[in-house]
């Protein structure tokens, strides 16, 4: 039995469907019948009539070679002998012809009365052809008179007796096409009756079937509807009928458990309301995190006691006064006003966390704000979270100091090493070996492997502490790009990868320092030639933004799956191919590139799609000379 709605539409339309198609395969394979006996007919009677039609032709063209041959004249000259010659080619060509269009007819569906006289033209043919030879002997004799009334005494008549005869064969078989036509006529009619009544018979089991489809669900549907208007309308205490075990009928039963609910619901009385209000507000104040609750009106309904000890409040005096009233910071109070005024919920905040100072020392909260609003999208109020985010921003710059403090120990000794390295590779201590040779250079690239890491270590540990000095000036985009890339043309050249350069003379000046934003697009351009293969393209383009000016860094190289794209910018983060062995970074460059961007005020992207390239692009503002970014890497 058929107990669900998606069964029964299901089965339903599995019916209509299979009527439909039972009913276009019978009008299919009639048409198709009627097509393909009307084309054998045409076809078998066509090609017999075609080819009596061509053995008439090709019957008359040896007619004219026998006769044109008979009125040679002796002696015979060079000439006479190459026309004979010709007429006699003509005359086996068309014998040929004719041999092969009696074939074609032979070959064709006859008519029961074509056995015989295709019998006849093939006697006659063979009779024709003897004394056609017989002529043809005269004629090359010379004796052009008695070839002459020969043809006229003897091959004459059978010509036009085997004339008559194809003329038949074509007569007859015209005759056939035409008596085709009414069991063609009658073929038709038939399959039209036929498909009429299929299509009459679908057409009414599938208003047989909707109509069970509309009683078995839209019927009791509307009834469901009804009831549940009413129980809207305040009428807890009706019950809605179950009238069948599908979904309907679950749906039913569902419904009479929650006017249960929302009955008892109606009968709890006050207390118990006040018990749960109360239940709920120890849960919020025993939040270790701040907690701020607006209306729409940005009047506050509730802040907990890490807000009031932040601020300097008392809780209940709060509640109702105005945000402005309640929050003295003005940060804050900008976050929560532009989450309340905007269209749409947001996505991330602005800033990713808020300084205080406090009781001699310094609290640091991550702002999460989630509105509230009906199914209309108005708002009803705005809840802030301050997330205590302390504990993390001291271990960060413990952990910072503590890398800091590593890497400046950890250039001394490899400053050393690599000192004995080069003097142990230079020899002045005695020859090498070859396989000492091959020791001492892979020493040497991890001195430098070492190096490196330790100076990006070091870097990256001054920018997030904002230790880090800068030399600011005025710069040109173009003078900085190709100072920065004409070290690595060499590296272009080896790998036979084209750099293109396209950044505009007319750019603006910005104000930065050189070797820090060098840094950055030396960091750029040698990812992009580390993974585009050999004959690929890195092209370094600079243009104007909305933000101030943007550099572009695109290569034809193997990309970035999807799944990393956010995270390439992260500390400590590669996406390496399978292939890809070559040991010497541990993935902070584009972090360190990340850092130095947003300490001039600008942001960094990539865009990249697997095995067709990656787009590496950042945009720094145009400032003045008096302009200063505090490096952060949030508010302060």
């Amino acid at each position: 039995m058929i107990k669900t709605i998606r069964a029964k539409i299901v089965w339903t339309f599995a019916v209509l469907v299979v009527l439909n198609l039972t009913s276009s395969y019978w009008a299919i394979y009639n048409f198709y019948g009627i097509a393909t006996a009307v084309s054998t007919i045409i076809r078998e009677n066509y090609q017999s009539v075609l080819a009596a039609e061509n053995m008439m032709k090709s019957l008359e063209r040896q007619d004219n070679a026998l006769l044109v041959a008979s009125e040679g004249e002796m002696p015979a000259t060079d000439e006479s002998l190459t026309e004979n010659q010709d007429l006699f080619r003509k005359w086996t060509e068309n014998r040929d012809l004719f041999y092969y269009w009696y074939d074609q007819a032979v070959r064709s569906v006859s008519l029961p009365n074509q056995e015989p006289l295709r019998d006849s033209i093939q006697a006659s043919y063979r009779q024709y052809m003897s004394l056609g030879d017989s002529m043809g002997a005269r004629i090359k004799q010379g004796a052009f008179e008695g070839a002459k009334d020969y043809y006229y005494q003897r091959v004459r008549p059978v010509s036009n007796e085997l004339r008559n005869l194809c003329f038949r064969l074509n007569e007859i078989n015209q005759v056939g096409l035409y008596n085709a036509i009414p069991q063609t006529h009658s073929l038709a009619n038939q399959t039209a009756f036929g498909s009429l009544i299929a299509s009459i018979v679908s057409l009414i089991l599938s208003i047989i079937a909707t109509a069970w489809l509309i009683r078995s669900f839209i019927t009791p549907a509307e009834q469901l509807t009804d009831r549940v208007k009413q129980i809207g309308a305040g009428k807890v205490d009706l019950k809605i009928d179950v009238l069948s075990d599908d979904e309907i009928g679950q749906l039913s039963r569902e419904f009479n458990k929650m006017t249960e609910r929302l009955r008892q619901y109606d009968e709890m009385n006050i207390d118990k309301i006040l018990s749960e209000k109360n239940k709920s507000e120890v849960i919020v104040d025993s939040i270790a995190d701040g907690l701020i609750m607006t209306d729409a009106s940005l009047l506050v309904i509730h802040v907990n006691k890490v807000v009031a000890d932040l601020f300097g409040l008392d809780e209940v005096e709060s509640i109702g006064k105005p945000l402005s009233e309640v929050v003295p910071d003005a940060r804050l109070l900008g976050l929560i006003t532009a989450a309340a005024t905007a269209r749409r919920p947001q996505q991330e905040q602005a800033v990713s966390f808020l300084q205080f100072e406090r009781h001699g020392g310094t609290l640091y909260f991550r702002p999460k704000l989630t509105t509230l609003r009906d199914r209309d999208g108005h708002l009803n109020g705005v809840l802030t979270l301050l997330q205590d985010i302390t504990q993390f921003k001291e271990l960060d710059r413990m952990k910072s100091e503590f890398i800091a403090t590593v890497s400046h120990e950890f250039r001394t000794p490899v400053t050393s090493i690599n000192m004995s390295v080069d003097i142990l590779n230079q020899e002045i201590l005695g020859p090498l070996t070859e396989r000492q040779k091959e020791l001492v250079t892979s020493a040497k690239e991890d001195c430098y492997r070492l190096t490196k890491l330790a100076r990006e270590l070091l870097q990256l540990a001054k920018i997030e502490s904002g230790r880090i000095q800068l030399h600011e000036e005025e710069l040109h985009l173009g003078e900085v790009v190709a100072s920065s890339v004409r070290s690595l043309l060499l590296q272009f050249q080896e790998k036979n990868v084209r750099l293109v350069v396209d950044v505009p003379q007319d750019l603006p000046p910005l104000r930065a320092d050189e070797q820090q934003i060098s840094w950055v697009i030396t960091n750029l351009v040698t990812n992009a030639l580390k993974y585009t293969p050999s004959g690929g393209t890195v092209t370094v383009s600079g243009l104007r933004h909305d933000d101030g000016l943007c550099l572009e860094v695109r290569d034809t190289g193997v990309g970035i799956p999807r799944e990393f794209l956010g995270k390439v910018f992260d500390k400590f983060v590669q996406v390496k191919q399978t292939s890809d062995t070559t040991p010497g970074s541990v993935g902070l460059g584009l972090a360190i590139a990340k850092e130095i961007v947003e300490m001039y005020g600008g942001h960094i992207w990539v865009e990249s799609e697997v095995d067709k390239g990656s787009t590496f692009a950042f945009v720094l503002p145009v400032r003045t000379a008096a302009a200063m970014n505090v490096p952060s890497g949030g508010a302060a």
